[in-house]
């Protein structure tokens, strides 16, 4: 296509045109447009751009109807930015074409041609695009030209007075600039040094760099070279890739500080931050080379300064920019092949679109300002006219813009910080330039939590505290001597370390102290036994009760008839004490832990000692040392006590009480809590311990029964006090020595019939006159000093109350001066009840002597003297193994016939007149009497008296002198009956021992025991029937006896047995040879 070719179209606007009747004129339109560049179209060319003035059209008519009465012809011609071409086209335009308004050219070098013409043709003449990128001549003295386009002078301006305002007066400038983005950083970097250079005297250009070379070694040098004089950076750069390597390059020099402040300089003149859709910081190459995050993380220090570009119909931009491709291939410049490739306008046809608008609205303007009915050709063909409307205010699609009276735009900055990884900016200050004026308008309150939020709030200086290059500030002593440092710091570190080990020595050593001194108070539920489960033990206790026993006496009170059940007797190491149940759930605390150690490193002869306190038990139990005497309750109601109580001895009970009581006043347990005559214990020596006291963690959560409260301060019932103070441990102590002067449970001598209830009911409501014990001693030298002192203690009010120590230093005044050893007193009436039981002792002694002989000889005749007297010294009898011995069996023959001619009584008189005769005849042996079972009679020889093989030698004497002693032997109620007895021997070995606890028996276990019964049951009356062994052992061991062989018997259990009949001894004759064994012998053998 031919540069200076017309191409002229005239076209009728269709419908938004009016037929030629009621028109009120036509206007004609030029638009001149480059069309053969590549870049220049990306910029502002035609197939994309011109459509923007018939849009604008559509928008104009909407805002001003007059318009829609108006022809507009459209005219369009090319002009690749040459100046020389750009005056004869032109000048075609307006005098042979006749146009009334032209739009462009857009380039520096034409727009300068063109702004002569049409002001010499009074032509209006609408400039946009890259005429903006440089000065074209002074517009002011041009009545018809206006500019739509922002200008990169007040760019420059407004960025001199924003550096001046946050006083940042050295500063270095960064740019890149590349021909395909028109240079325009080049061209900024221009107006900065002559602007910023010349007229803001404040501000230094430290340095200025237009970067070509974007190796690393050469932006390493680049930014050291920043570092060495200046902290504020303006940073241009055309291709955004460009701004991506710089900053990284800053990143890696350690520039990524609060110290640094980056201004980067948007200069594209659209509504994106940086370039559509794109973040300028990150990598859009393939492969990425993965350091975004680093780079993005500049975002941090940068700022963001923009032509503004908000409000108006700015939110239609994105809308007009698709649109217009669209529109090209409609009338009046059906471009369809040629813009058939271009799916978005040009960068600056937005500012086309504006100019035209801009031109519509001034046309209809002054179309209205004519009165009468305007004629648009007439108005159309007066430029200076259209132009006088076309300063103002104005909404166009890249944001409201203003037009100075000298045509030219108000150019609007922004100034913002970036967020969401670079993707927005949040614009904190807005600028509106107006010749050498900056309007602010912030949108900031406070900067150190907005603008400066990122950076804790501090606006950068612009010359850091310690300079450039730390010159202000001198190296201080780890610079300067940093080996020194280090010792001073490896020297601080171990003594700082010592003293944490130190610490924490000292700690541990603390908490071990504190667990070895828990270990002297904690006691585990394993290492007791209950006394009623001890076996073994040689303690023998010398009384029936313990701490806090209840009295067993008969009082008219029914509440001191029971026990509590809260003490149990426990052994500890063979040594009793005594456990206190606490049913309460609790865990201990640190403090009463202390409480605890102080409980039991508490020493004090009228204390009763704190043995320790369990935890792991089924329960938590206090243990406390077991007192052997009684508590006041039995020794006040026990009428069968054996020592009377005089006064000295009520004294000494009331003296060791009230030092008992001081002890614990004055110790770190301060408060006894719990005192009544219950816990005031008696020990073997007659010393009161008083006991069961502190532990008020625990005891604030136990319920106490209403029968112990009798001794209880009234204030506490009342719960006037938190709790036990001294003043009540004193009311208490009233009550208690009232109970020891009356010899009597507190409150038993009054008239209260409704028992422990009723006494705590009375003693809770305040009365005029207080309830209280009756006191009526009961011996008579008591002191009265001591009843006033006992009314004192008990006083309602407990400020009125004594203390503990003048309540010693009284009753220590009070000795009737009589011996202070209250054991010496009772051992002194005990020395004349001993007297008395002396003689009587000594009677009852003999008497012992003689029981103990008759108990003696009725055992040995029960067991063997050996097994009798091991037995008597609580020995233990093992069974014992005898190798020979002889055993007896005998029966009486047909006992049980005999026995049914008898009464009962007959039959055991006639079993004791024959075991009688039989028992006479053994004394006369070495026979053992094992035992009778009815009519049998069992005996023994060789245990437990070992006797060699003469055993069998006795045995045999003593079964011959059996059957001998039957032939005078007569049963008187049956005269004409004789006894008749069966007898079997057997020698061999057996175990004897003693069986049973009770009615113990020495019994005989082995073969040798069957083998001598069988003897005996397959015997013949009146025979003496011998095994083999005894036969053997005794004709060869013994000799001179008779026996004749009865030959093999059948015995049951034992099979075939070879046995023999014993007759007699050698050389003697029977007594009577036709009686007895003998004459049946006889009988037999002939």
């Amino acid at each position: 296509m031919i540069p200076n070719i017309f191409i002229l179209l005239l076209f009728s606007y269709g419908s938004l045109q009016q037929n030629n009747t009621t028109s009120l004129g036509s206007v004609k339109v030029a638009i001149v447009l480059p069309n053969a560049s590549a870049d220049l179209i990306y910029w502002q060319g035609y197939p994309n751009s011109a459509a923007a003035v018939t849009e604008a059209l559509r928008y104009a008519r909407k805002n001003n109807t007059i318009l829609e009465q108006v022809y507009f012809n459209f005219t369009w011609t090319m002009n690749e930015c040459v100046a020389s071409n750009a005056a004869g086209q032109l000048f075609q335009l307006i005098n042979e074409q006749k146009i009334d308004v032209l739009f462009g050219p857009p380039c520096l070098a034409t727009a300068n041609v063109a702004m002569n013409i049409a002001t010499y043709y009074n032509t209006p003449l609408y400039l946009f695009g890259t005429s903006s990128l440089g000065e074209v001549t002074d517009i002011a003295s041009y009545a018809v030209v206006t500019s739509v386009m922002p200008s990169y002078s007040d760019f420059v301006f407004g960025l001199g007075r924003l550096l001046a305002k946050f006083q940042w007066y050295t500063i270095s400038i960064v740019v890149s600039e590349s021909s395909v983005k028109l240079n325009r950083c080049r061209i900024l970097y221009d107006l900065i040094d002559d602007i910023i250079g010349k007229g803001f005297e404040e501000i230094n250009i430290a340095y200025q760099r237009n970067i070509v070379n974007f190796s690393p070694e050469n932006l390493k040098k680049v930014t050291d070279e920043i570092k060495k004089i200046s902290r504020i950076i303006v940073v241009c750069m055309d291709e955004i890739d460009k701004l991506r390597t710089f900053m990284l390059a800053a990143y890696d020099n350690h520039m990524n500080t609060s110290d640094y402040v980056y201004i980067n300089c948007d200069v594209d003149m659209d509504i994106y931050i940086n370039e559509e859709n794109k973040n300028a910081l990150k990598d859009y190459k393939i492969p990425p080379d993965g350091r975004d995050e680093e780079a993005i993380s500049m975002y941090k220090w940068m700022f963001h300064l923009h032509f503004s570009a908000l409000g108006g119909m700015s939110t239609e931009y994105n809308n007009l920019r698709v649109s217009i491709p669209k529109l090209m291939k409609q009338p009046p410049f059906n471009c369809t092949v040629e813009c058939e490739k271009y799916n978005t306008s040009s960068a600056y046809a937005p500012y086309l679109f504006d100019s035209a608008y801009l031109y519509f609205i001034s046309l209809g303007l002054a179309m209205n300002s004519i009165n009468g009915i305007p004629n648009a050709t007439e108005i159309a063909e007066n430029g200076t006219l259209i132009t006088s409307f076309s300063h103002g205010v104005f909404n166009g699609i890249t944001g409201a813009f203003q037009i100075s009276k000298n045509l030219t735009r108000d150019s609007r900055l922004s100034f913002g910080t970036y967020y969401n990884s670079g993707i927005n900016v949040t614009r904190w200050i807005y600028m509106l330039i107006i010749g050498n004026n900056a309007e602010f308008n912030i949108s900031y309150i406070d900067p150190a939590t907005t603008v400066f939020a990122v950076r804790d709030g501090v606006i950068p200086t612009n010359v850091p505290r310690c300079g450039y290059q730390n010159e202000f500030c001198q190296p201080s002593f780890i610079e300067q001597t940093p080996v020194g440092f280090a010792f001073i710091i490896i020297g601080a570190l171990i003594i700082i370390f010592f003293i944490i080990f130190l610490m924490l020595y000292l700690y541990y050593t603390k908490r071990k102290d504190e667990e070895k001194q828990n270990e002297l108070w904690r006691m585990y539920y394993g290492s007791v036994i209950k006394y009623s489960e001890y076996k073994g033990s040689i303690i023998q206790l010398q009384s029936k009760r313990s701490l806090l026993s209840t009295s067993q006496a008969s009082t008219k009170h029914s509440f001191k008839d029971k026990t509590d059940g809260k003490h149990i007797l426990y052994i500890l190491h063979t040594e009793p004490i005594m456990g206190r149940i606490h049913d309460v759930q609790y865990i201990l605390k640190k403090k009463d832990m202390q409480h605890l150690r102080q409980m039991r490193m508490l020493e004090n002869e009228n204390i009763n000692k704190f043995i320790g306190f369990c935890l792991d038990g089924p329960t938590l139990i206090s243990f406390w040392k077991y007192c052997s005497r009684l508590s006041f309750v039995d020794i006040l109601t026990n009428e069968n006590l054996n020592i009377s109580m005089d006064g000295f001895f009520i004294y000494s009970l009331i003296k060791d009480t009230v030092e008992g009581l001081n002890a614990i006043h004055n110790s770190p347990i301060e408060i006894h809590g719990n005192l009544s005559s219950k816990n005031c214990l008696v020990d073997e020596r007659w010393q009161v311990k008083l006991s069961d006291f502190g532990l008020p963690f625990i005891r604030c959560h136990e319920k106490q029964k209403v029968e112990d409260q009798i001794w209880t301060a009234p204030e506490v019932l009342r719960e006037e006090v938190l709790g036990p103070t001294k003043s009540s441990d004193i009311y208490s102590l009233g009550i208690v020595l009232a109970d020891v002067i009356n010899k009597n449970i507190s409150f038993e001598n009054s008239e209260i019939k409704g028992g422990a209830d009723e006494i705590i009911y009375m003693l809770k409501k305040k009365r005029t006159v207080p309830l209280r014990p009756i006191l009526k001693p009961a011996v008579e030298d008591i002191t009265p000093a001591l009843i006033h002192l006992v009314k004192d203690m008990w006083c309602e009010e407990p400020n009125e109350r004594p203390k503990s120590g003048v309540v010693k230093k009284l009753i220590k005044e009070m000795n009737p001066g009589k011996s202070n050893n209250l054991m010496d007193h009772v051992y002194g009436i005990l020395e004349n009840y001993a007297a008395n039981l002396e003689e009587e002792i000594q009677e009852r002694t003999k008497e012992l002597v003689e029981e103990k002989k008759k108990a003696d000889l009725l055992l040995s005749r029960m067991l063997p003297k050996q097994v009798a007297e091991k037995l008597k010294l609580g020995q233990t009898v093992l069974p014992e193994q005898f190798d020979s011995v002889t055993i007896f069996f005998s029966d009486v023959v047909s006992f049980t016939t005999l026995a049914s001619k008898c009464t009962p009584m007959q039959v055991v008189s006639l079993l004791n007149n024959l075991y009688t005769t039989f028992d006479s005849i053994i004394n006369e042996h070495d026979v053992y009497k094992v035992e009778t079972i009815g009519d049998g009679y069992l005996c023994v020889s060789g245990l437990p008296h070992r006797n060699g093989v003469l055993h069998v030698k006795e045995i045999a004497l003593l079964s011959i002198s059996l059957i001998k002693s039957l032939t005078n032997f007569s049963i008187p109620h049956l005269p004409n009956e004789k006894i008749k007895i069966r007898i079997g021997i057997h020698s061999g070995s057996c175990v004897a021992g003693v069986v049973g606890l009770t009615m113990p028996r020495y019994c005989l276990f082995g073969d040798t025991v069957n083998t001598a019964s069988r003897m005996e049951s397959n015997g013949k009356p009146n025979h003496i029937h011998m095994s083999y062994d005894a036969h053997k052992l005794l004709t060869e061991k013994i000799g001179g006896f008779v026996t004749e062989p009865r030959g093999e018997v059948l015995i049951k259990g034992k099979g075939v047995m070879e046995t023999f009949w014993l007759i007699g001894k050698v050389g003697e004759e029977p007594a009577d040879p036709n009686s007895g064994m003998y004459s049946d012998y006889k009988k037999d053998s002939n």
